[in-house]
């Protein structure tokens, strides 16, 4: 009876540990975030787009480390410019709306202590059906609680050759700057 009793007590403290470790989420406010990403038009300089919606979460992993998933909707996509810039933009030669909705993002594990400091954000980009590893840039926090008190400020660039975007490539140089700016929701009391 004492083994038994022992043994049911052992299995509770696994599952209460792994529970624990593995229960920290932290999900983006998708009203307080944005996206927005910036061509370089040849003749008349930068065009900036934004997305409608940006969706995403932080987590922990079981040996303290933080992954952090976004997803955009490029299906609400805006552009500042000309509507050429915007049906160029929208069509099967760059993002491909139709047929790829959503951009995704997943970064390695990284410590939490990034979020204040800065540094390099690495992780893998899905972009019209092709994934590729690329480096973000993390800005350092202009607050002591990033996410909560100020943005989370994520920017980078990326070759449009690399990704399959082939659309206007006389017109629009090869890179796509991307910058993200999160907030994060309030946590939920269990």
């Amino acid at each position: 009876m004492t083994w038994a009793w022992l043994g049911a007590l052992c299995l509770a403290c696994a599952v209460g540990k792994a529970a624990a470790s593995g229960a920290a989420r932290e999900q983006f406010d998708p009203t307080a975030s944005r996206a927005t990403f910036e061509v370089s038009v040849r003749v008349t300089g930068p065009a900036t787009g934004r997305f409608r919606r940006i969706e995403g979460e932080l987590t922990e992993d079981d040996r303290g480390r933080w992954r952090v998933q976004v997803r955009v909707d490029t299906e609400g996509l805006e552009l500042d410019g000309p509507g050429w810039m915007l049906r160029s933009t929208r069509s099967r030669n760059f993002l491909d709306v139709e047929n790829h909705p959503e951009i995704r993002f997943r970064s390695a594990p990284f410590a939490r202590g990034l979020l204040a400091t800065g540094g390099p954000l690495r992780g893998r980009l899905d972009l019209r059906g092709a994934s590729r590893g690329v480096t973000f840039t993390l800005l350092p926090a202009a607050c002591s609680r990033p996410g909560r008190d100020c943005d989370i400020v994520v920017k980078g660039e990326v070759s449009r050759r690399a990704f399959g975007m082939t659309s206007q490539r006389v017109w629009v140089k090869d890179e796509v700057g991307f910058d993200f700016r999160v907030r994060l929701r309030d946590p939920v009391a269990p």
